[in-house]
């Protein structure tokens, strides 16, 4: 939601950073800065910093950052909108009633109408499941699937009869117009016939609930074989599955030590029927940013636990990375025989479940064994091409790690450790030896193990632009905006060279979302290393080049392994290759 710019710039004037951030932690001068050990995640050694003259705070132990607002909503939970409202509150300001004016106003309360109708269509939902008559088949089905009284009251199950308008008929006698109902995902609209219809029919429903409990969509399953099994709430103004992690509701007063992340609804009801009580659904779409990030603010410990087929297994690659990228702690629980959560704890209960849980794989661990169910390992060919994919994998981890996944890969192909550990380092991999030395006299920021390099260099570049109104000119004449792989940074850097002078960070990261302010503000842990700002961008340029280079050149090599490639398309890619390496030199 965009606030008026010249009221949130009273609201951050108002909210000094060192007062709010005080009120939860004693601040200690050193330097430039004040320094508290994090109240974000706890630890013994201060590593949280507040900028008094930058207005921004970042922890170098979590890497949480961002403005006065991005802190409220991380100590409290918040989202944006209800951040601004809590630092309005605590310096007496009214929320401006006329945000974008009269449009936003009125997009507010069709939203709202909207969740009302929603909650009307949930009782009507449930009613119907609870009666003798209409309810019967629903009733006899989740009987069979184990859901008890408890379970039905306590996720909001209902049923849609398999009629054309019932609930059309019952909302339309509240008020509520075809339009609002059809925006709402709840009425169908036939375009050919020029009427609507009932969404949900004969099936059995399951209210979709955001974290402050409203029911915003809805998920219907079927109760015998027909197709498709389940239908939901597409996106409506209120509703995006993207953004919405079901059952997480349940645990918004808790204090959790980790969250199971599941595919879908019946597996989230099943492991709380069989005791696991913290588990959460992706609503049928694959792992988001987004999600990562609710999770985020409730949890630092993820186990993925998605069903045992391939399906599954892929979608959970997909989702490792991202929840990775958050910072999360990540673990997998792997299932047998191709079984799902609910089918695995029906059978083995909360005991099996935990000791799953208790033996789950890492994060590389998982990747290692997905990655050799590309290969024959009974083969001694396929043994060998593993045996190399999965070093050149482990040489971009950090040492400690790098001993440990040989040790696996080891054991799964046979090979010498220190066969294997020769082979990564030839490979190059993805790895940057620590405290690598930087050239020329304008980047002096030492890259340390386990931070990805191509970060480092970013964030230097945009402080050196944030610094110097001449390092921005030359990084705009050079295009070096172009070669910022991360959206973020990318962001910062487009909004400076179109601002110019009238940039501010402060106002700029205040208007972020929590994990981008995080990334934004993480530019400031990079400003030792400007020296000579003009020189700093022109060395990040050549840096960020070189790296772009060493990646086409890498992509060349991969494509020479493939065995389809025919003889005039070898030596085409041999001598792309070549040319690469000898312009380089």
């Amino acid at each position: 939601m965009a606030f008026p710019s010249a009221w949130l710039d009273e609201l951050l004037h108002k909210n000094d950073i060192v007062s709010v951030v005080s009120e939860y932690v004693e601040l200690k001068p050193k330097g430039r800065k004040l320094w508290a050990c994090c109240p974000l995640h706890g630890e013994k050694t201060p590593s949280f910093s507040v900028s008094p003259d930058k207005q921004l705070f970042y922890c170098f132990g979590c890497h949480a950052g961002g403005t006065v607002i991005q802190f409220v909503m991380d100590m409290e939970r918040l989202t944006f909108y209800e951040a601004v409202q809590n630092l309005a509150n605590r310096v007496g300001m009214e929320l401006p009633n006329e945000i974008n004016d009269r449009e936003m106003q009125r997009q507010r309360a069709y939203k709202k109408r909207m969740i009302e109708a929603n909650t009307e269509a949930a009782r009507y939902y449930s009613r119907c499941f609870l009666d003798p008559e209409t309810g019967r088949d629903a009733q006899k089905y989740a009987a069979k699937r184990g859901l008890n009284a408890e379970i039905v009251t306590r996720f909001g199950i209902g049923y849609a009869p398999d009629t054309w308008d019932s609930l059309l008929k019952l909302l339309k006698g509240k008020g509520y117009s075809e339009k609002e109902l059809v925006d709402a995902g709840l009425l169908v609209h036939n375009a050919e016939r020029g009427s609507v219809y009932d969404a949900f029919r004969g099936r059995l429903i399951f209210p979709i609930l955001g974290v402050n409990g409203q029911v915003l969509g809805f998920g219907a399953r079927v109760m015998g074989d027909e197709k498709p099994k389940y239908i939901n709430t597409g996106d409506t103004p209120v509703y995006n599955k993207r953004n919405n992690l079901y059952g997480l509701y349940l645990h918004r007063n808790e204090k959790l030590d980790d969250l199971i992340m599941v595919e879908g609804y019946m597996d989230v009801i099943g492991l709380y029927k069989a005791g696991v009580k913290n588990a959460v659904a992706s609503l049928g779409t694959a792992l988001t940013q987004q999600q990562a990030r609710l999770l985020k603010r409730y949890v630092e410990k993820v186990y993925i636990a998605y069903d045992g087929d391939a399906a599954g297994q892929n979608a959970m690659v997909r989702g490792l990375d991202i929840l990775k990228a958050e910072g999360l702690e990540v673990r997998v629980i792997t299932f047998p025989d191709d079984l799902d959560p609910d089918e695995y704890v029906q059978i083995y209960g909360k005991e099996g479940f935990d000791r799953l849980k208790d033996n789950a794989l890492s994060l590389n661990a998982f990747k290692l064994e997905t990655m050799a169910k590309g290969y024959d390992m009974n083969d001694e060919n396929g043994r060998e091409r593993y045996a190399k994919t999965a070093c050149a994998f482990v040489a971009g981890l950090q040492p400690i790690e790098q001993e440990r996944y040989y040790k696996l890969i080891a054991k799964k192909t046979g090979y010498a450790l220190d066969a294997l550990k020769a082979q990564g380092m030839r490979s190059g991999g993805i790895y940057t030896e620590p405290n690598q030395t930087p050239v020329r006299g304008g980047f002096r920021r030492r890259i340390d193990a386990g931070e990805d390099p191509r970060d480092v260099i970013e964030r230097t570049l945009v402080l050196a632009c944030l610094t110097d109104k001449n390092a921005l000119a030359y990084a705009s004449r050079e295009n070096a905006g172009q070669l910022l792989k991360n959206a973020v940074f990318a962001a910062m850097m487009n909004a400076m060279q179109e601002q110019g002078s009238a940039f501010s960070a402060v106002k700029y990261i205040g208007e972020l979302d929590g994990k981008d302010a995080e990334i934004a503000s993480a530019v400031l842990k990079e400003e030792d290393a400007v020296q000579n700002p003009v020189e700093t961008v022109a060395d990040c340029i050549r840096r960020m080049n070189r790296e772009d280079e060493a990646d086409r050149i890498s992509t060349l090599q991969k494509r020479l392994n493939r065995t389809d490639l025919t003889a005039e398309e070898r030596n085409a890619v041999l001598k792309e290759i070549t040319e690469r390496i000898r312009a380089n030199k």
